[in-house]
């Protein structure tokens, strides 16, 4: 019997526990595992691989009374301010026998969960790649892989409510990402489920709605359980690294280089920090809200194209990637070779 778990946290626990139980059901300690969660203080969240300081407004998101979090996944920064945005996850082994061994097909298969879990709630909801849930080409919900080891974690957030302006106050909104007019065209691109029902669901109707999508897609029967001892321990073990300051504010700082280059890019927004001597690469660090895969892959990256001629950056992109068979989601490696050998090139100012 599959597992339906309901979770109302602080962003470290619920976060801590996003990683051990992918630990968990990927080494067949628990079962097929789903979770409805609250961030409870509210949570601004960034991804793995970015920098706290460029993607959020650090002390505007304190008085708001928001935590600030890095999750374990790739991706953008986001808001889950408590019911109005409920988070869901899925836990399944690797070797379930439906799912598709590659990132662009585990979406797809995947994508089932929310698509029949809005559909519960009377929400037509559609898969857009390269990770989004939509309806009527407007996103409802965002989506994100998490693997480590044996274990696949597919996540996301239910937009049931959105105050858009103290979306904007507590995020940093590149020009690149929306125009000037910044809350009617994030309105544009987005809708809620207040928008498209007339009201806010409650809580214990998306929990049914989540257990319905999971059935539903993945053929198995969901019953309301817990952690087990072994993850209860593992995330007692974990929880400290994600409360910590150095992993939420210390772990991507962007300080130092000589010039940082933002693309937008069918991957996401990416930003490229580089450091460049005698036409030779010497340090490089890569953030934005791409999804790569494992999440330690760009930091394993990043190390490995220090004292690279820029020359030389394309090639060694594609050999990073070929050999250690990491993927990067929505950009070739060689479209992204490209854009750090352009940034190395790139007049500052």
């Amino acid at each position: 019997m599959a597992r339906l778990l309901f979770h109302r946290a602080p962003q470290s626990f619920l976060l801590a526990s996003e990683e051990a139980l992918t630990r968990s059901v990927g080494e067949k300690r628990a079962p097929i595992t789903a979770r409805l969660n609250i961030f409870d203080p509210p949570a601004v969240l960034v991804g793995y691989s970015q920098d706290v300081f460029e993607e959020v407004n650090v002390e505007e998101a304190r008085r708001l009374g928001f935590e600030i979090g890095r999750r374990p996944t790739g991706g953008g920064a986001i808001v889950m301010d408590r019911e109005a945005t409920p988070g869901w996850e899925v836990w399944i082994p690797r070797d379930f026998p439906k799912l598709p061994s590659d990132v662009e097909g585990m979406y797809r298969f995947l994508s089932a969960v929310p698509i029949e879990a809005l559909r519960y709630l009377g929400i037509d909801a559609r898969f857009r790649p390269k990770n989004d849930i939509e309806v009527s080409g407007r996103k409802i919900s965002g989506t994100g892989l998490y693997t480590d080891g044996k274990g696949v974690m597919y996540c996301g957030t239910f937009l049931l409510d959105l105050d858009v302006s103290k979306m904007l106050r507590v995020l940093r909104i590149p020009i690149e990402k929306i125009s000037d007019k910044a809350v009617k065209e994030v309105s544009r691109r987005i809708v809620t489920a207040r928008e498209i029902l007339g009201r806010v669901p409650p809580i214990e109707r998306v929990l049914e709605a989540l257990k319905h999508g999971v059935e539903s897609a993945l053929g198995v029967e969901l019953e309301l359980g817990d952690l087990n001892d072994y993850e209860k321990k593992l995330v007692a073990e974990l929880e400290p690294r994600y409360r910590s300051e150095e992993w939420i504010y210390g772990f991507r700082r962007c300080q130092g280089f000589d010039r940082v280059c933002m693309y937008k890019t069918r991957g996401g927004l990416l930003r490229i920090h580089v450091k460049v001597s005698s036409g030779v690469l010497t340090q490089v660090m890569i953030s934005g809200d791409m999804f790569v895969y494992p999440s330690r892959a760009v930091l394993d990256l990043e190390a490995f194209l220090k004292h690279t001629p820029v020359e030389s950056i394309v090639e060694e992109v594609e050999r990073f990637f070929r050999e250690s068979k990491s993927v990067v989601y929505g950009i070739s490696p060689r479209e992204l070779g490209e854009l750090i050998a352009r940034c190395c090139t790139q007049k500052s100012g």
